[in-house]
Protein backbone atom coordinates (compact mmCIF):
# COMPACT_ATOMS: atom_id res chain seq x y z
CA UNK A 1 0.00 0.00 0.00
CA UNK A 2 1.54 3.29 -1.08
CA UNK A 3 1.15 6.88 0.04
CA UNK A 4 1.54 10.35 -1.43
CA UNK A 5 3.86 12.60 0.63
CA UNK A 6 5.81 15.85 0.41
CA UNK A 7 8.80 16.64 2.57
CA UNK A 8 11.09 19.65 2.62
CA UNK A 9 11.23 23.29 3.66
CA UNK A 10 10.04 26.64 2.36
CA UNK A 11 10.01 30.33 3.15
CA UNK A 12 7.04 30.13 5.56
CA UNK A 13 9.09 28.99 8.53
CA UNK A 14 12.65 28.60 7.24
CA UNK A 15 14.88 31.66 6.81
CA UNK A 16 17.07 32.16 3.77
CA UNK A 17 20.24 31.31 5.71
CA UNK A 18 18.87 27.76 6.11
CA UNK A 19 17.04 27.43 2.77
CA UNK A 20 20.12 28.22 0.75
CA UNK A 21 21.95 25.29 2.31
CA UNK A 22 19.39 22.86 0.91
CA UNK A 23 19.27 24.34 -2.60
CA UNK A 24 19.91 21.83 -5.40
CA UNK A 25 21.10 23.36 -8.70
CA UNK A 26 19.35 22.47 -11.93
CA UNK A 27 22.42 20.63 -13.21
CA UNK A 28 22.28 18.23 -10.23
CA UNK A 29 18.56 17.46 -10.21
CA UNK A 30 18.86 14.31 -12.32
CA UNK A 31 21.46 12.76 -10.02
CA UNK A 32 19.47 13.79 -6.94
CA UNK A 33 16.31 12.17 -8.31
CA UNK A 34 18.17 8.95 -9.05
CA UNK A 35 19.40 8.91 -5.45
CA UNK A 36 15.82 9.39 -4.24
CA UNK A 37 14.45 6.62 -6.44
CA UNK A 38 17.10 4.22 -5.12
CA UNK A 39 15.79 4.61 -1.57
CA UNK A 40 13.99 1.37 -0.57
CA UNK A 41 10.59 2.87 0.26
CA UNK A 42 10.47 5.62 -2.41
CA UNK A 43 8.55 4.49 -5.51
CA UNK A 44 8.23 7.85 -7.30
CA UNK A 45 9.85 11.24 -6.79
CA UNK A 46 9.81 14.82 -8.11
CA UNK A 47 12.18 17.42 -6.69
CA UNK A 48 11.27 21.13 -6.66
CA UNK A 49 14.13 23.48 -5.71
CA UNK A 50 13.58 27.25 -6.06
CA UNK A 51 14.58 30.37 -4.16
CA UNK A 52 11.63 29.91 -1.79
CA UNK A 53 11.42 26.15 -1.37
CA UNK A 54 13.15 22.80 -1.69
CA UNK A 55 10.51 20.06 -1.59
CA UNK A 56 10.48 16.36 -2.43
CA UNK A 57 7.15 15.02 -3.69
CA UNK A 58 7.09 11.25 -3.45
CA UNK A 59 5.04 8.09 -3.48
CA UNK A 60 6.29 5.86 -0.66
CA UNK A 61 5.40 2.34 0.42
CA UNK A 62 5.63 3.27 4.11
CA UNK A 63 5.12 6.80 5.41
CA UNK A 64 7.47 6.82 8.40
CA UNK A 65 10.21 4.87 6.65
CA UNK A 66 9.83 7.02 3.55
CA UNK A 67 10.16 10.24 5.53
CA UNK A 68 13.27 8.93 7.30
CA UNK A 69 14.84 8.08 3.96
CA UNK A 70 14.00 11.50 2.50
CA UNK A 71 15.51 13.11 5.62
CA UNK A 72 18.71 11.16 4.96
CA UNK A 73 18.63 12.36 1.34
CA UNK A 74 18.44 15.99 2.47
CA UNK A 75 21.29 15.41 4.92
CA UNK A 76 23.50 14.04 2.16
CA UNK A 77 22.85 17.01 -0.13
CA UNK A 78 23.54 19.83 2.34
CA UNK A 79 26.54 22.04 1.76
CA UNK A 80 27.33 22.02 5.49
CA UNK A 81 28.40 19.48 8.09
CA UNK A 82 25.79 19.98 10.83
CA UNK A 83 23.38 17.45 9.32
CA UNK A 84 22.08 16.54 12.74
CA UNK A 85 20.86 20.09 13.31
CA UNK A 86 19.24 20.99 10.01
CA UNK A 87 16.44 18.77 8.74
CA UNK A 88 13.34 19.28 6.59
CA UNK A 89 10.57 20.68 8.78
CA UNK A 90 7.68 20.61 6.34
CA UNK A 91 5.70 17.39 5.82
CA UNK A 92 2.29 16.66 4.35
CA UNK A 93 0.45 13.45 3.57
CA UNK A 94 -2.11 12.30 0.98
CA UNK A 95 -4.68 14.92 -0.06
CA UNK A 96 -2.80 17.72 1.74
CA UNK A 97 0.05 17.13 -0.72
CA UNK A 98 -2.26 17.75 -3.67
CA UNK A 99 -3.77 20.90 -2.10
CA UNK A 100 -0.30 22.26 -1.36
CA UNK A 101 1.01 21.65 -4.88
CA UNK A 102 -2.11 23.16 -6.47
CA UNK A 103 -1.65 26.28 -4.32
CA UNK A 104 2.02 26.49 -5.27
CA UNK A 105 1.21 26.20 -8.98
CA UNK A 106 -1.47 28.87 -8.63
CA UNK A 107 0.87 31.37 -6.99
CA UNK A 108 -1.16 31.23 -3.77
CA UNK A 109 1.71 29.82 -1.74
CA UNK A 110 4.36 32.15 -3.16
CA UNK A 111 6.02 34.87 -1.15
CA UNK A 112 4.86 37.25 -3.88
CA UNK A 113 1.18 36.45 -4.42
CA UNK A 114 0.45 35.32 -7.94
CA UNK A 115 4.06 35.30 -9.12
CA UNK A 116 4.27 33.43 -12.40
CA UNK A 117 7.84 32.13 -12.44
CA UNK A 118 6.86 29.20 -10.24
CA UNK A 119 4.88 27.74 -13.14
CA UNK A 120 7.95 27.31 -15.34
CA UNK A 121 9.91 26.02 -12.33
CA UNK A 122 7.30 23.33 -11.62
CA UNK A 123 7.11 22.43 -15.29
CA UNK A 124 10.88 22.05 -15.40
CA UNK A 125 10.92 19.92 -12.23
CA UNK A 126 8.23 17.67 -13.72
CA UNK A 127 10.11 17.26 -17.01
CA UNK A 128 13.41 16.48 -15.29
CA UNK A 129 11.68 13.80 -13.20
CA UNK A 130 10.09 12.27 -16.29
CA UNK A 131 13.45 12.19 -18.04
CA UNK A 132 15.06 10.61 -14.98
CA UNK A 133 12.29 8.02 -14.83
CA UNK A 134 11.30 8.94 -11.26
CA UNK A 135 7.88 10.48 -11.97
CA UNK A 136 5.53 7.52 -12.23
CA UNK A 137 1.82 7.59 -13.06
CA UNK A 138 0.75 9.22 -9.79
CA UNK A 139 3.18 12.14 -9.71
CA UNK A 140 2.96 12.58 -13.46
CA UNK A 141 -0.80 13.03 -13.21
CA UNK A 142 -0.52 15.14 -10.05
CA UNK A 143 1.91 17.64 -11.62
CA UNK A 144 -0.04 17.85 -14.89
CA UNK A 145 -3.17 18.56 -12.85
CA UNK A 146 -1.32 21.19 -10.79
CA UNK A 147 -0.02 22.98 -13.88
CA UNK A 148 -3.53 23.01 -15.34
CA UNK A 149 -4.82 24.43 -12.05
CA UNK A 150 -2.24 27.22 -12.22
CA UNK A 151 -3.24 27.97 -15.79
CA UNK A 152 -6.90 28.26 -14.80
CA UNK A 153 -6.07 30.66 -11.96
CA UNK A 154 -4.05 32.88 -14.29
CA UNK A 155 -6.72 32.97 -16.99
CA UNK A 156 -9.94 32.94 -14.93
CA UNK A 157 -9.18 35.17 -11.93
CA UNK A 158 -7.98 38.68 -11.15
CA UNK A 159 -4.62 37.26 -10.11
CA UNK A 160 -3.83 36.57 -13.73
CA UNK A 161 -4.24 40.26 -14.57
CA UNK A 162 -1.84 41.24 -11.82
CA UNK A 163 1.60 40.69 -13.32
CA UNK A 164 3.92 40.07 -10.39
CA UNK A 165 7.16 38.19 -9.88
CA UNK A 166 10.10 37.95 -7.55
CA UNK A 167 11.96 40.13 -10.04
CA UNK A 168 9.35 42.90 -10.05
CA UNK A 169 9.19 42.83 -6.24
CA UNK A 170 12.99 43.12 -6.11
CA UNK A 171 12.92 46.22 -8.30
CA UNK A 172 10.06 47.65 -6.23
CA UNK A 173 12.02 47.06 -3.03
CA UNK A 174 15.09 48.76 -4.48
CA UNK A 175 12.98 51.66 -5.72
CA UNK A 176 11.98 52.52 -2.15
CA UNK A 177 15.59 53.64 -1.55
CA UNK A 178 15.73 55.86 -4.63
CA UNK A 179 13.01 58.38 -3.85
CA UNK A 180 15.41 61.30 -3.95
CA UNK A 181 16.77 60.28 -7.35
CA UNK A 182 15.18 61.89 -10.37
CA UNK A 183 17.48 59.74 -12.48
CA UNK A 184 19.35 56.64 -11.35
CA UNK A 185 21.64 54.05 -12.87
CA UNK A 186 21.05 50.34 -12.41
CA UNK A 187 23.10 47.18 -12.73
CA UNK A 188 21.68 43.68 -13.13
CA UNK A 189 24.09 40.86 -12.35
CA UNK A 190 23.02 37.63 -14.03
CA UNK A 191 21.66 36.46 -17.36
CA UNK A 192 18.86 34.06 -16.41
CA UNK A 193 15.13 34.57 -16.54
CA UNK A 194 14.85 36.54 -13.29
CA UNK A 195 17.72 38.81 -14.30
CA UNK A 196 16.15 39.40 -17.72
CA UNK A 197 12.79 40.30 -16.16
CA UNK A 198 14.55 42.78 -13.86
CA UNK A 199 16.28 44.38 -16.83
CA UNK A 200 13.01 44.71 -18.76
CA UNK A 201 11.28 46.34 -15.79
CA UNK A 202 14.13 48.79 -15.26
CA UNK A 203 14.28 49.67 -18.96
CA UNK A 204 10.58 50.49 -18.82
CA UNK A 205 10.97 52.98 -15.95
CA UNK A 206 11.35 56.62 -16.93
CA UNK A 207 13.46 57.43 -13.86
CA UNK A 208 16.01 54.77 -14.74
CA UNK A 209 18.88 55.84 -16.93
CA UNK A 210 21.33 53.22 -18.14
CA UNK A 211 20.91 49.55 -17.27
CA UNK A 212 24.13 47.54 -17.27
CA UNK A 213 23.88 43.73 -17.42
CA UNK A 214 26.77 41.56 -16.30
CA UNK A 215 27.13 37.85 -16.80
CA UNK A 216 29.92 35.30 -17.01
CA UNK A 217 28.52 34.15 -20.35
CA UNK A 218 28.39 37.19 -22.69
CA UNK A 219 26.59 35.16 -25.39
CA UNK A 220 23.55 34.87 -23.16
CA UNK A 221 23.34 38.64 -22.84
CA UNK A 222 23.81 39.05 -26.58
CA UNK A 223 20.84 36.76 -27.19
CA UNK A 224 18.74 38.73 -24.69
CA UNK A 225 19.73 42.03 -26.30
CA UNK A 226 18.36 40.85 -29.65
CA UNK A 227 14.83 40.73 -28.24
CA UNK A 228 12.30 43.51 -28.60
CA UNK A 229 12.97 45.53 -25.45
CA UNK A 230 11.62 48.86 -24.20
CA UNK A 231 14.19 51.66 -24.52
CA UNK A 232 16.78 49.24 -25.87
CA UNK A 233 19.28 52.12 -26.25
CA UNK A 234 19.61 52.32 -22.46
CA UNK A 235 20.81 48.71 -22.16
CA UNK A 236 24.55 48.09 -21.92
CA UNK A 237 25.63 44.47 -22.31
CA UNK A 238 29.24 45.19 -23.29
CA UNK A 239 30.73 45.41 -19.79
CA UNK A 240 33.17 42.75 -18.59
CA UNK A 241 32.01 40.56 -15.71
CA UNK A 242 35.51 40.74 -14.21
CA UNK A 243 34.98 44.48 -13.67
CA UNK A 244 31.74 43.98 -11.75
CA UNK A 245 32.90 45.56 -8.47
CA UNK A 246 34.05 48.75 -10.17
CA UNK A 247 30.79 48.93 -12.14
CA UNK A 248 28.69 48.39 -9.00
CA UNK A 249 30.57 51.12 -7.16
CA UNK A 250 29.26 53.69 -9.66
CA UNK A 251 25.64 52.50 -9.65
CA UNK A 252 22.62 53.52 -7.58
CA UNK A 253 20.68 50.26 -7.70
CA UNK A 254 21.99 46.72 -8.18
CA UNK A 255 19.93 43.54 -8.53
CA UNK A 256 21.85 40.27 -8.27
CA UNK A 257 20.16 37.17 -9.73
CA UNK A 258 22.83 34.58 -10.40
CA UNK A 259 23.06 30.83 -9.80
CA UNK A 260 26.55 30.65 -8.35
CA UNK A 261 27.15 28.60 -5.22
CA UNK A 262 29.71 31.13 -4.00
CA UNK A 263 29.40 34.91 -3.62
CA UNK A 264 30.13 36.87 -6.78
CA UNK A 265 30.12 40.20 -4.91
CA UNK A 266 32.53 40.42 -1.98
CA UNK A 267 32.88 43.12 0.66
CA UNK A 268 36.65 43.46 0.24
CA UNK A 269 36.54 44.01 -3.53
CA UNK A 270 33.55 46.34 -3.39
CA UNK A 271 35.16 48.41 -0.62
CA UNK A 272 38.30 48.91 -2.75
CA UNK A 273 36.23 49.92 -5.77
CA UNK A 274 34.13 52.38 -3.76
CA UNK A 275 37.22 54.02 -2.27
CA UNK A 276 38.26 54.91 -5.80
CA UNK A 277 34.88 56.04 -7.14
CA UNK A 278 33.58 57.67 -3.94
CA UNK A 279 31.20 56.24 -1.36
CA UNK A 280 27.92 57.15 -3.03
CA UNK A 281 24.68 55.64 -1.78
CA UNK A 282 24.09 52.17 -3.16
CA UNK A 283 21.17 49.76 -2.81
CA UNK A 284 21.79 46.09 -3.58
CA UNK A 285 18.98 43.55 -3.79
CA UNK A 286 20.26 39.96 -3.90
CA UNK A 287 17.50 37.55 -4.96
CA UNK A 288 19.88 34.64 -5.56
CA UNK A 289 19.52 31.46 -3.51
CA UNK A 290 22.04 30.69 -2.19
CA UNK A 291 22.99 34.32 -1.69
CA UNK A 292 25.58 35.63 -4.13
CA UNK A 293 26.45 38.80 -2.23
CA UNK A 294 28.50 38.48 0.93
CA UNK A 295 26.33 39.52 3.92
CA UNK A 296 29.17 41.78 5.15
CA UNK A 297 28.61 43.98 2.08
CA UNK A 298 25.67 45.41 4.00
CA UNK A 299 28.10 46.73 6.63
CA UNK A 300 29.84 49.05 4.15
CA UNK A 301 29.16 52.75 4.53
CA UNK A 302 26.22 54.06 2.48
CA UNK A 303 25.39 50.56 1.23
CA UNK A 304 21.94 49.01 1.81
CA UNK A 305 21.75 45.26 1.20
CA UNK A 306 18.52 43.28 0.84
CA UNK A 307 17.99 39.60 0.11
CA UNK A 308 14.98 37.55 -0.96
CA UNK A 309 13.43 37.29 2.52
CA UNK A 310 13.16 41.10 2.60
CA UNK A 311 10.64 40.86 -0.22
CA UNK A 312 8.12 40.08 2.51
CA UNK A 313 8.05 43.84 3.13
CA UNK A 314 6.45 44.26 -0.29
CA UNK A 315 4.02 41.44 0.54
CA UNK A 316 2.88 43.13 3.74
CA UNK A 317 2.29 46.41 1.92
CA UNK A 318 -0.24 44.62 -0.30
CA UNK A 319 -1.90 42.45 2.35
CA UNK A 320 -5.45 43.74 1.74
CA UNK A 321 -5.05 43.23 -2.00
CA UNK A 322 -3.80 39.67 -1.40
CA UNK A 323 -6.91 38.75 0.56
CA UNK A 324 -9.22 40.17 -2.09
CA UNK A 325 -7.52 38.25 -4.88
CA UNK A 326 -7.41 34.79 -3.36
CA UNK A 327 -11.08 33.77 -3.07
CA UNK A 328 -11.65 32.84 -6.72
CA UNK A 329 -8.26 31.15 -6.95
CA UNK A 330 -9.01 29.04 -3.85
CA UNK A 331 -12.24 27.85 -5.43
CA UNK A 332 -10.32 26.63 -8.49
CA UNK A 333 -7.81 24.84 -6.24
CA UNK A 334 -10.57 22.86 -4.53
CA UNK A 335 -12.35 22.15 -7.82
CA UNK A 336 -9.06 20.72 -9.06
CA UNK A 337 -8.74 18.67 -5.87
CA UNK A 338 -12.17 17.13 -6.55
CA UNK A 339 -10.99 16.18 -10.05
CA UNK A 340 -7.85 14.61 -8.60
CA UNK A 341 -9.96 12.65 -6.10
CA UNK A 342 -12.15 11.39 -8.95
CA UNK A 343 -9.07 10.21 -10.81
CA UNK A 344 -7.77 8.42 -7.71
CA UNK A 345 -11.12 6.71 -7.15
CA UNK A 346 -11.23 5.61 -10.78
CA UNK A 347 -7.95 3.75 -10.27
CA UNK A 348 -9.79 1.45 -7.86
CA UNK A 349 -13.27 1.44 -9.38
CA UNK A 350 -12.48 0.80 -13.04
CA UNK A 351 -10.18 -2.24 -12.62
CA UNK A 352 -12.33 -3.78 -9.86
CA UNK A 353 -15.55 -3.49 -11.85
CA UNK A 354 -13.85 -4.77 -15.01
CA UNK A 355 -12.36 -7.81 -13.28
CA UNK A 356 -15.57 -8.52 -11.40
CA UNK A 357 -17.52 -8.42 -14.66
CA UNK A 358 -14.94 -10.69 -16.29
CA UNK A 359 -15.24 -13.16 -13.40
CA UNK A 360 -19.06 -13.31 -13.52
CA UNK A 361 -19.04 -13.48 -17.31
CA UNK A 362 -16.62 -16.42 -17.24
CA UNK A 363 -18.98 -18.23 -14.85
CA UNK A 364 -21.93 -17.52 -17.18
CA UNK A 365 -20.05 -18.81 -20.23
CA UNK A 366 -18.90 -21.91 -18.35
CA UNK A 367 -22.45 -22.76 -17.28
CA UNK A 368 -23.84 -22.07 -20.74
CA UNK A 369 -21.25 -24.43 -22.24
CA UNK A 370 -22.30 -27.18 -19.80
CA UNK A 371 -25.96 -26.85 -20.80
CA UNK A 372 -27.07 -29.53 -23.26
CA UNK A 373 -30.36 -29.40 -25.11
CA UNK A 374 -31.92 -32.76 -26.12
CA UNK A 375 -30.90 -33.75 -29.64
CA UNK A 376 -34.53 -34.07 -30.65
CA UNK A 377 -35.39 -30.79 -29.09
CA UNK A 378 -37.38 -28.47 -31.19
CA UNK A 379 -35.79 -25.40 -29.57
CA UNK A 380 -35.04 -22.80 -32.17
CA UNK A 381 -32.03 -20.50 -32.59
CA UNK A 382 -34.25 -17.62 -31.52
CA UNK A 383 -35.08 -19.41 -28.27
CA UNK A 384 -31.39 -20.15 -27.72
CA UNK A 385 -30.69 -16.41 -28.13
CA UNK A 386 -33.42 -15.69 -25.58
CA UNK A 387 -31.72 -18.01 -23.07
CA UNK A 388 -28.43 -16.23 -23.83
CA UNK A 389 -30.10 -12.87 -23.26
CA UNK A 390 -31.64 -13.97 -19.97
CA UNK A 391 -28.27 -15.17 -18.67
CA UNK A 392 -26.65 -11.87 -19.64
CA UNK A 393 -29.45 -9.93 -17.95
CA UNK A 394 -28.90 -11.93 -14.76
CA UNK A 395 -25.20 -11.05 -14.86
CA UNK A 396 -26.00 -7.37 -15.36
CA UNK A 397 -28.48 -7.39 -12.50
CA UNK A 398 -25.95 -9.04 -10.17
CA UNK A 399 -23.31 -6.45 -11.06
CA UNK A 400 -25.59 -3.41 -11.11
CA UNK A 401 -25.70 -2.66 -7.38
CA UNK A 402 -21.96 -3.22 -6.64
CA UNK A 403 -21.09 -1.02 -9.62
CA UNK A 404 -23.40 1.79 -8.51
CA UNK A 405 -22.12 1.59 -4.93
CA UNK A 406 -18.47 1.70 -5.94
CA UNK A 407 -18.99 4.65 -8.25
CA UNK A 408 -20.99 6.55 -5.63
CA UNK A 409 -18.49 6.10 -2.78
CA UNK A 410 -16.44 9.29 -2.37
CA UNK A 411 -14.44 8.43 0.74
CA UNK A 412 -11.25 6.83 -0.54
CA UNK A 413 -10.62 4.65 2.49
CA UNK A 414 -14.14 3.21 2.40
CA UNK A 415 -13.88 2.76 -1.37
CA UNK A 416 -10.67 0.81 -0.97
CA UNK A 417 -12.27 -1.39 1.70
CA UNK A 418 -15.23 -2.10 -0.59
CA UNK A 419 -12.95 -2.88 -3.52
CA UNK A 420 -10.80 -5.23 -1.43
CA UNK A 421 -13.91 -6.93 -0.02
CA UNK A 422 -15.24 -7.61 -3.53
CA UNK A 423 -11.87 -8.94 -4.60
CA UNK A 424 -11.78 -11.27 -1.59
CA UNK A 425 -15.38 -12.50 -1.98
CA UNK A 426 -15.03 -13.18 -5.69
CA UNK A 427 -11.44 -14.42 -5.51
CA UNK A 428 -10.05 -11.65 -7.70
CA UNK A 429 -6.40 -10.63 -7.75
CA UNK A 430 -5.47 -8.44 -4.76
CA UNK A 431 -5.03 -4.72 -5.44
CA UNK A 432 -1.26 -4.96 -5.21
CA UNK A 433 -0.98 -7.82 -7.68
CA UNK A 434 -0.81 -7.76 -11.44
CA UNK A 435 -3.71 -8.48 -13.74
CA UNK A 436 -4.31 -9.10 -17.39
CA UNK A 437 -7.32 -6.79 -17.26
CA UNK A 438 -6.58 -3.09 -17.73
CA UNK A 439 -2.95 -3.61 -16.80
CA UNK A 440 -2.02 0.06 -16.91
CA UNK A 441 -4.98 1.08 -14.74
CA UNK A 442 -4.11 -1.63 -12.22
CA UNK A 443 -0.49 -0.50 -12.17
CA UNK A 444 -1.68 3.00 -11.34
CA UNK A 445 -3.98 1.70 -8.64
CA UNK A 446 -1.20 -0.16 -6.89
CA UNK A 447 0.84 2.99 -6.58
CA UNK A 448 -1.42 5.38 -4.71
CA UNK A 449 -3.46 5.56 -1.58
CA UNK A 450 -5.37 8.74 -0.79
Amino acid sequence: MNHLVVCGLNYHDTPLAIRERFTIPQSCLGHALTALKNLPHVKEAVLVSTCNRTEVYAVVSNVQAGWREIDSFFASTQAITDHGVLKPNFRLLREDVAVHLFRVASGLDSMILGETQIVSQLKSAHQVALQAGTAGPVLDYLFKTALNCGKRVRTETAMGRRAVSVSSAAVELGRTHLNEHTRYTAVVVGGGKMAQICAKILLGESACGSVVMLNRTPERLQSFGENKLPNRERLDISANFADRHEILASADLVVVATSSFAPVITATDLLKAREVSGNKKLCIVDISVPRNVEPSVGDLAEVTLHHSDDLMKIVQMNLAEREALTADAQNIVYETLDDFHSWQRSLLVVPTIAELREKIESIRLEQMAKSRFPSDSAISDEEKQQVEGISRAIVNQILHHPTIQLKATRDYQILRQHAEALRTLFNLDPLSAGSTVLTNKRRHASLVEH
